[in-house]
């Protein structure tokens, strides 16, 4: 059986799958937070964001910047009312044209059957590189 965190957390991102605004913005409480690590000067659609117009705003900046090319997610975990997604990305960024791959996890708070905290922990210095087309390494190790 499936939590209500879950079931929301899945909801969600199958709107963002499809990147309906406002498919997407209606999982989120009046006053949720939304934080991706990294400088919004470089990469525009980081930092921290409090409400749907704001998040509206980082998705805006992300959806201009990142064409999606392959997206798994593991199993999603929850506790609490906080689910943990972990999975990994590869991404062309616009407008360096450079692509990208990276593990990450998100991490959602759901209260009620809505995103009240969602955050991302990713390589946010890889994308950041990325985005502004400075090249990057690989990990050696």
């Amino acid at each position: 059986m499936t939590s209500e965190a879950i079931a929301t957390v899945e909801a969600y991102l199958r709107a963002f799958g499809t990147r309906d605004m406002q498919r997407i913005l209606s999982h989120f409480a009046p006053d949720a937070t939304w934080t991706i690590p990294g400088d919004p000067a470089l990469t525009p659609w980081a930092g921290s964001r409090t409400g749907p117009e704001a998040i509206g705003q980082s998705l805006t900046a992300f959806f201009a910047a990142v064409e999606p090319l392959a997206f798994a997610l593991g199993t999603l975990v929850e506790s609490d009312g906080r689910v943990l997604a972990p999975g990994r990305y590869t991404s062309r960024f616009h407008p360096s044209g450079q692509v990208f791959e990276s593990e990450m996890i998100l991490r959602f708070t759901v209260t009620n059957g809505v995103i009240t905290d969602y955050r991302v922990f990713e390589d946010s210095l890889g994308i950041t590189r990325a985005h502004t087309g400075e090249p990057h390494t690989t990990d050696p190790g």
